[in-house]
């Protein structure tokens, strides 16, 4: 057995026949009053490419984390499909954005919605690879690795999601297989390492832009349901049009256009979590006219449709909903230096997790 299975039998997650992703890797999966999982992997000496798929059946937080040090170092995730927050420091956990995690234990503590399908990809890196990274590298260039995984996760949306698509969608049977991951395990690494050096060379923004960008940003929020006149953004940040767009995706890797958009998506988000709200009411609420485009952009920025949203929060079942990632999109949130810590969701699934709807584990 390898390594990463013992720690998912001491986890409480046990070997599955299931073929949902390639033969080549392992399925793991669990299942119980609060949950339904399903964790499939694939270890090298080098690294271990993974895939979470599973189903909460309520909110649940999870505080008890696995040391996962003797086997990684970083593990760089693409959540396509997650509802959540993890605290200290406060990260909102949303669909198409890309999280760290380490292998050391902490104190970090995490929150994770019920009644939404969660799926990620991520690649761990063990010791042995980052060392021959290191070595590979010109001896005039010095790294941080920290810094390197830390400090880069906004610019790597859009290529991560990519290769995480490559993974699930992949038919090679080994050796083939094991050729294509170790491609990907390298080219996922080459991503990270051109993000941070593209950000270690950017020219950074004066105090006076910077805090004109951040003004806009904050009255964009707050007016997520209206369409804001370029004008009018351009009278607050005092600049012109083309310099406005040009600094605002400097500043927040993304379009004016695509920032609005993806505030109304967390904003629709809570409401058809919390609300009786009919969904074409949800759409007018956060500045859509139209249904079907509300939806489009819902799917595009959440991994779900809103209707499948809304199923799931009212059966509260185990149903599987469909999760594809067909538009990759950039994070609007802020995660420089945040580390967060690889598993997190390996806590014990009996006993270590408070369930926040009342119910006892059992």
């Amino acid at each position: 057995m390898s390594s990463y299975g013992k720690i998912l039998e001491q986890m409480e997650l046990y070997p599955s026949k299931k073929i949902k992703y390639l033969p080549s890797g392992t399925t793991y999966e669990a299942h119980n009053e609060d949950m339904d999982i399903l964790f499939w992997y694939y270890e090298t000496d080098d690294y271990i490419i993974n895939v979470h798929d599973f189903f909460l059946k309520n909110d649940t937080v999870f505080d008890t984390f696995p040391d996962m040090s003797d086997i990684m170092v970083f593990c760089s995730t693409y959540l396509i499909s997650a509802n959540g927050e993890s605290f200290n420091p406060y990260i909102s956990l949303t669909s198409n954005t890309v999280a760290i995690f380490t292998g050391d234990t902490g104190h970090t503590k995490i929150l994770l919605h019920g009644n939404y399908p969660y799926k990620t990809v991520g690649i761990s890196y063990k010791e042995k690879m980052l060392n021959e990274f290191r070595e590979s590298l010109d001896n005039s260039y010095s790294i941080d690795l920290d810094q390197m995984f830390l400090t880069t996760q906004e610019s790597l949306v859009t290529p991560l999601g990519k290769l995480s698509m490559d993974i699930l969608n992949v038919k090679l049977d080994p050796p083939a297989s094991k050729l294509f991951f170790d491609a990907k395990a390298r080219e996922w690494l080459s991503f990270t390492l051109d993000a941070y050096t593209k950000l270690n060379t950017a020219k950074q923004l004066s105090p006076d832009d910077d805090a004109a960008i951040e003004n806009v940003a904050m009255y964009l929020s707050d007016h997520y349901a209206i369409d804001v006149p370029q004008e009018i953004l351009e009278r607050i940040s005092m600049m012109s049009g083309t310099k406005l767009k040009k600094l605002f995706k400097e500043k927040y890797h993304m379009s004016i256009t695509e920032f609005s958009q993806r505030r109304r998506m967390n904003m629709a988000e809570s409401l058809l979590l919390t609300t009786n709200l009919e969904i074409g009411a949800v759409a007018m609420a956060v500045g859509y006219s139209s249904h079907s485009k509300f939806s489009t952009y819902y799917k595009k920025y959440k991994g779900i449709y809103p209707r499948d949203v809304r199923k799931l929060s009212k059966s509260g079942s185990s149903a599987r909903i469909s999760v594809e990632s067909s538009s990759i999109c950039k994070s609007t949130r802020d995660t420089n230096n945040t580390r967060f810590h690889d598993d997190s969701c390996h806590a014990k699934f009996k006993g270590n997790s408070d369930n926040l709807n009342g119910k006892d584990k059992k």
